[in-house]
């Protein structure tokens, strides 16, 4: 359990928050480059609390600024996209993608403009992704993930808002075993069902037959490595600092691999990403990705078309299906990967603003448990005025793997 104290730095993320400082010192993924198309509307969004405006101009650059225009304060949403920046309508102030005031008609001709803010943050576009810095100064270089040097379409992204604080579903990867109950029939009847599970597991009183498994969790200089062992199979997981966890999809060299990222878009709310790449080939419609988004129609918010999660309509659970017994936990049976994030969503949004000095941790919270000290280090580091952990450093090789046991084959 964590102490009400260790649990508020763990949650707070506005600007000169112990946690806030530490995000703001690595590029932030924000959006889909597919939200933003040339010359249309601006786009308005929040990430660690901060209310900000993407636009692509018309020449197809990519520009981001503080949501209020930095003379008198009016939405730069409302702005007009023209060619060169965006252009404020309350007095004409216009910003260029990369952050230079072209025109501020308040002010004399003469007038030197670098002496005005712009409200203007850099960016990078990448893969179908739009990361942002946030921190001050010059951003560093991007660090290298494992999927960096791919090329479009060997990666792929979806992402969705969840209505949690940004470590409840960090929590729930790090907790591997959740897998076995929560996500049982899903897996069993999915791609992946005849390696996920053994013939000598445990089964509850209800007849549902799972793995129980050896964890194992260790520090690194990015983070964190844990392993699940169970009779199956060995997956190994990783953590990078600070919202990245690299997570197993299947067995298989030339298997679709994937990375789940939880952005804070501010105490309360999260962005959830799914990346999945394959190193060597595009993806295919029949590979894990593909297959898994089969029949999604907004990347953007990739589970969006299966209705609203509530409390009131209990997350959008079906009882009727579990009474049936099609559905353990009342999902319907929709393509895999939306169907586990429906499930984890489910659970996650119902904690509510989980109270952790309450918990009673388990021998299969060991990597959940490491996880929170890792970032709770992190964030001391940074107060001491140190570098942030793994900030620019090469983690192409870092990813997760998933070995099928001898006697599970």
């Amino acid at each position: 359990m964590l102490s009400a104290e260790r649990s508020r730095l763990l949650k707070e993320v506005g600007p000169g928050t112990p946690l806030g400082d530490l995000m703001r010192c690595y590029w932030i993924p924000v959006l889909l480059s597919e939200q933003l198309q040339a010359g249309e509307a601006p786009h308005a969004f929040k990430i660690l609390g901060e209310q900000l405006v993407a636009y692509r101009s018309p020449e197809g650059l990519v520009g981001v600024v503080d949501d209020g225009c930095p003379h008198r304060g009016a939405s730069m949403a409302l702005g007009r996209n023209e060619p060169g920046g965006l252009r404020c309508i309350y007095h004409g102030w216009k910003c260029s993608p990369d952050g230079q005031l072209l025109e501020a008609p308040t002010h004399p001709a003469e007038f030197d403009l670098s002496q005005l803010r712009s409200g203007y943050h850099p960016v990078h576009e990448a893969q179908g992704i739009v990361w942002l810095w946030l921190g001050e100064g010059e951003p560093p270089p991007m660090r290298k993930l494992a999927f960096s040097d791919l090329p479009d379409d060997q990666v792929i992204a979806v992402t969705v808002k969840a209505n949690c604080s940004w470590l409840q579903p960090l929590e729930t990867l790090w907790d591997v075993f959740h897998a076995q109950i929560l996500h049982n029939q899903t897996n069993r009847g999915s791609r992946r069902g005849g390696v996920y599970f053994s013939e000598t597991g445990r089964t509850m009183d209800n007849g549902v037959a799972y793995d129980f498994p050896e964890m194992h969790a260790d520090p690194t200089s990015y983070g964190m490595k844990y392993m699940n062992v169970d009779a199956a199979k060995r997956t190994h997981f990783r953590f990078i600092l600070p919202f990245f966890d690299h997570h197993a999809l299947e067995p298989g060299d030339f298997a679709d691999k994937g990375l789940q990222i939880s952005v804070p878009i501010d105490d309360d709310h999260s962005l959830l990403w799914m990346v999945m790449y394959n190193h060597h080939a595009p993806l295919k419609a029949d590979g894990f990705a593909l297959q898994s988004l089969e029949g999604v129609p907004d990347l953007s918010d990739f589970v969006g078309h299966l209705g609203p999660r509530t409390r009131e309509n209990r997350w959008g659970q079906d009882r009727d299906l579990m009474e049936q017994g099609e559905s353990w936990s009342g999902v319907p049976d929709t393509s895999l990967l939306v169907r586990i994030f429906l499930e984890d969503l489910m659970v996650i949004e119902s904690q509510g603003h989980p109270d952790r000095t309450k918990e009673d941790i388990g021998i299969t919270d060991r990597a959940l448990v490491l996880g929170r000290k890792r970032v709770l280090e992190a964030i001391e580091a940074v107060q001491r005025g140190e570098p942030a952990p793994a900030q620019t450093d090469d983690l192409s090789g870092v990813e997760a793997l998933f070995e099928v046991r001898p006697t599970a084959a």
